[in-house]
């Protein structure tokens, strides 16, 4: 019992290493992808089913956070509200 103990335990802290390590370039990479959409213009942003104010939302979340997460649920909530507004047209 205490191999497979030992086991977990070196992966989970390998693991925790491997977080840490890529840190910085998980943050580089979404500050990248950030100042990529901040320079899109409304209607680019509009085709990708976001807004300025989801960029701005975004870019104030904590730096280790990723914001991917965010923006696909606004794109998501945002196709949502499309679609009820087309089945109201069409009713």
């Amino acid at each position: 019992m205490m191999p497979s103990f030992a086991r977990r335990a070196s992966r989970e802290a390998a693991s925790a290493l491997r977080r840490v390590v890529s840190c910085p370039a998980r943050v580089g990479a979404a500050r990248r992808a950030m100042n990529q959409l901040a320079r899109m213009a409304d209607y680019e942003l509009r085709d990708i089913g976001l807004t300025r104010q989801d960029v701005v939302d975004v870019s104030a979340l904590p730096l280790d956070e990723d914001p991917t997460a965010l923006l696909a649920r606004r794109r998501d909530a945002a196709r949502e509200g499309q679609k009820h507004e087309m089945a109201d047209l069409a009713a």
